[in-house]
């Protein structure tokens, strides 16, 4: 939707930067300087986006929080990419292609790190759920230190269905349970990987599990039986792209 606010120095610099993600304006506490602050400003005069500043309490009330850097961006669209985009996107990838679908994620701190993380792995896009998870929000883009901006974020209504339009498209689905007899270290990954991440409580639904073709589990040595949910994808997400890199599974 139009109007929507992202903030802190990085998201709104990659903004800026992306052919994606486009602003209509850039709004700055009065006496911000610096040369990160010089670079957004030119930037933003390139694009022909205004520069506004404003005091800092003006700042905190657009952003909902003080924790903004004095930079605001005004998005002059929807974060979100449609479905066809994403599609468009894996059928012109040269060599194996990574989809990674987010199973009601809750944390918009774990959504931004996730994509953060998906988008320093080479992954095509990610897939949320539209209802009982986490969005596109403020928070969640400065979590993803501007990643957003780069990467295709498609909203879906049913996820199962959406797993079943992903395996039509040459996907083998892999869903990460910390139940699974299969390592994550012994599996090869020399395909198109619609990568499974769950929410932070009860992991990846029974309904989604049942529509993977494969489980894996991440070996653990201590007491703790679980990760986090973005530590979880980012160890996964990593492994992948090592054995996309070397063409070698670790066992």
């Amino acid at each position: 939707m139009p109007g929507e606010i992202i903030y802190g120095i990085n998201p709104v610099l990659e903004a800026l930067r992306s052919e994606r993600q486009a602003l209509n304006k850039v709004l700055l506490a009065q006496g911000k300087e610096g040369e990160s602050i010089s670079l957004l400003r030119r930037l933003a005069r390139e694009k022909g986006i205004p520069v506004q500043f404003s005091p800092k309490e003006a700042l905190d009330r657009l952003a909902g929080t003080g924790h903004h850097q004095g930079v605001l961006g005004f998005t002059a669209a929807s974060s979100y990419s449609a479905w066809e985009d994403l599609l468009g996107r894996v059928r012109s990838v040269q060599g194996k292609a990574i989809v990674l679908i987010l199973d009601s994620i809750e944390d918009p701190q774990n959504l931004g790190s996730l994509i953060r993380t998906a988008e320093a792995c080479g992954v095509q896009g990610v897939i949320l759920p539209k209802d009982r998870a986490a969005g596109i929000t403020p928070a969640a883009v400065k979590a993803s230190a501007g990643a957003v901006a780069h990467l295709p974020v498609v909203r879906v209504t049913n996820l199962a269905n959406t797993l079943e339009d992903l395996k039509k498209e040459g996907f083998w689905i892999v869903g990460a349970d910390s139940r699974a007899e299969k390592g994550l270290y012994g599996m090869k990954f020399d395909m198109n990987v619609g990568l499974v991440i769950g929410s932070e409580g009860k992991g990846v639904r029974p309904l989604l599990l049942k529509k993977c073709d494969y489980t894996v589990s991440i070996p653990m040595r201590g007491k703790v039986s679980s990760l986090n949910a973005a530590i979880a994808g980012a160890v996964i997400l990593f492994e992948i792209l090592r054995q996309q890199l070397t063409g070698k599974a670790s066992n």
